[in-house]
């Protein structure tokens, strides 16, 4: 396999890991370890984890190894402040962008969510719709910073847990947002994501501090 797959298949595979919390946050890893787990030789994977560092996603401690970067409060809140000011911004600039049928398509799935869908389900639609509006971004730079904030995101929505009765207020303030795509009133649109993020961030914060171990 040339050496741009091979460093593609190693960060690819140490960064869903990553993501996906199979390595939970402040867990040590070694390259032996990982060399094993991608099947490759040492140097991709010494490339990857540099590129993982850059993302924010892993620690290289010299003489001590590579630890998964935790999760904070302040984390959360650098998350929620990038969101916040990015996403509604995209909606008023680019929200005619989104396709018509698409939003159609999400609100269909949408609706029909909270009696067909698992959890799981559920919580993959709502990234998935977030993902359309940010799609929707002319501009690069904005677009490769919500990339990133996206994956530092979808851990925090791991760590502090998946609530239904969260995941169902969720669903109904995207409705919301799509009516208003549908309808052309972009500013309302933008506003009702503004006050939708809001509340997530609010629920992301308690949870944290409802469980143990993560620092301010």
């Amino acid at each position: 396999m040339p050496k741009e797959n091979l460093k593609k298949k190693a960060y690819d595979t140490i960064k869903e890991k990553i993501i996906d919390c199979e390595y939970m946050p402040s867990t040590f890893l070694n390259e032996t370890m990982l060399m094993s787990v991608v099947g490759t030789s040492r140097t991709p994977i010494r490339e990857a984890l540099n590129k993982l560092e850059q993302e924010k996603l892993v620690k290289i401690l010299p003489k001590k190894g590579i630890v998964v970067s935790e999760i904070t409060i302040r984390d959360i809140t650098a998350v929620y402040q990038v969101r916040e000011l990015v996403e509604p911004y995209i909606i008023r600039t680019w929200g005619m962008n989104i396709p018509v049928n698409t939003l159609q398509k999400y609100k269909e799935r949408t609706q029909d969510s909270g009696t067909n869908d698992s959890m799981e389900d559920q919580f993959l639609l709502d990234d998935a719709f977030h993902r359309v509006i940010i799609n929707a971004c002319d501009n690069s730079y904005l677009f490769n910073l919500l990339c990133n904030v996206y994956d530092q995101n979808h851990r925090i929505r791991i760590i502090s847990g998946r609530l239904q009765t969260r995941l169902e207020e969720s669903a109904h303030e995207h409705l919301k947002i799509i009516e208003y795509l549908l309808d052309k009133k972009y500013e309302e649109a933008a506003l009702t994501m503004g006050e939708h993020l809001a509340q997530s961030k609010k629920a992301a914060f308690e949870s944290m501090l409802a469980g143990n171990g993560y620092k301010l």
